[in-house]
This record gives structure tokens, C-alpha cells and sequence, in this order.
């Protein structure tokens, strides 16, 4: 289910004001698109006008249990769907993955958690090997070059440099796709995005032709992320 704006689109459907807005405020930030309602005949309204990835229930609703909610989503759409609540008893998770939830979270919610969630439920492309997690590379400003993990160095171009210091500032994390193009070429459109898309295509090529597995991940329709520690020197 891909939108027509390439976002990843979510509904959230909770009606504890202060969480919906933290919830949608940190998610906004890190790319997704975000519709927030508080009760389920707001979340049927919203199906009818959208379309969206993932949707994130709350059980305690004001007119009916998140659980039926959940329940009818899995039964009528592909979204994924995770469920919010501060009920953590065993019954009350078997209830919610019975109701077709892909996922649980009890109250509070570590956002940056969810974040993680909602991306490995959406299938985000991960590096295979060991090299690419757990051990350091060294992004080499002065000569242009990315330094493997296991010594290796590979030679940049400039836009390639300007990409790993972007991803480098905080590696492990998503860097959503706007910042990557209007940092790199000063504008969001159809030719910037094609040209990101080459550039991350030919960087990884590169590093496996050096013989590692990427450390670039891809969120689709999100950003890119390095998913291995990235020092800069």
C-alpha cells in the first residue's frame, strides 16, 4: 500500500490528548505522516478519507473497546496495526494479538521504541553480517574516504562525504529523506529524489565491492540510516 506522496502514513487513535500530541509530534519529526483522532467513529471517518500504513490503537476508548477496533482493521485492511494500552497483564496481551495486532505497547510509550517498531513492521531493509553492526567506521573528512570496520578504505566523492556526515550525526537513527535532499541539493522534487536514490545506490555499491555488507538502511518512503557506529575524523 504505497501513497501517492511516497509518505508513510499513520493513524493514531488515542484520546489522551498529551500522549496523542507527544506521540504524533516525535513521529512527525522523524518523517512519517501523522492523522491523530480520539475515539473509533473518528478512526472510520478518517478510513474513508485516506489511506494509511500503520495504525496505532488504544484500547480504552471513549465509545468503543480498541480491541473490536483492532478486530475490524485486521478483518478490512492491510494496515499493521499496534496497540497501545496501560492494561499489561498477559490476558490483556493475548486479547490484543488475538484482535490482530502486530504489536503491543503498555503506557508509557518510549516513542523512539515505537519509532523502531513501526519501521520493522513496514520492513525496513537491514545490512546482513556481522561486520555491519557492533563495531566502529571512520568517516576520513581530510582524504575523502569511508575506513571499514576491519581497516579497508573506500574513496568518496563529495556528495557521498556530505551524505555519510548527515547520516553520521546520528547514526543508528533515521535521517528522514527531506533533510537528506535539502541538505544535499537544496530542494525536494521528483529529480533530487531519483538523484538521492542513485547516490545511496552507488555508495553501497562501493562498500560491498570492498567486500562488507552495508551499514546503509533503507526505511522505505522514511530515509536512510547507518546502522553501524560512524566516527568522524
Amino acid at each position: 500500500m504505497t501513497p501517492v506522496d511516497n509518505t508513510v502514513h499513520i493513524l493514531l487513535v488515542e484520546d489522551d490528548i498529551d500522549l496523542s500530541i507527544s506521540l504524533s509530534s516525535y513521529l512527525s519529526s522523524t518523517g512519517f505522516t501523522v492523522t491523530s483522532v480520539g475515539s473509533c467513529l473518528e478512526c472510520y471517518t478518517a478510513l474513508t478519507k485516506a489511506r494509511y500504513h500503520v495504525v496505532l490503537v488504544d484500547v480504552s476508548l471513549p465509545d468503543q473497546s480498541g480491541f473490536v477496533l483492532a478486530k475490524y482493521l485486521r478483518a478490512n485492511t492491510s494496515m499493521k496495526i499496534i496497540i497501545l494500552t496501560a492494561h499489561e497483564r498477559v490476558e490483556d496481551r493475548v486479547r490484543g494479538y488475538a484482535a490482530g495486532a502486530h504489536n503491543y505497547f503498555v503506557k508509557p510509550v518510549d516513542a523512539r521504541e515505537l519509532q523502531a517498531a513501526i519501521l520493522s513492521l513496514l520492513n525496513v531493509d537491514r545490512p546482513s553480517g556481522s561486520d555491519a553492526t557492533g563495531k566502529a567506521w571512520r568517516l576520513l573528512r581530510q582524504s575523502w574516504q569511508l575506513k571499514a570496520c576491519q581497516g579497508d578504505t573506500i574513496k568518496l566523492t563529495s556528495l557521498e562525504l556530505q551524505l555519510l556526515e548527515l547520516l553520521a550525526v546520528v547514526a543508528g537513527q533515521v535521517v528522514p529523506r527531506d533533510t537528506l535532499l535539502n541538505a544535499l541539493y537544496k530542494r525536494h522534487d521528483e529529480h533530487s529524489g531519483r538523484a538521492l536514490d542513485s547516490l545511496v545506490r552507488r555508495l553501497r555499491a562501493k562498500i560491498t565491492a570492498s567486500g562488507h555488507a552495508s551499514p546503509i538502511m533503507t526505511a522505505h518512503a522514511v530515509g536512510f540510516c547507518f546502522s553501524a557506529p560512524l566516527i568522524i575524523d
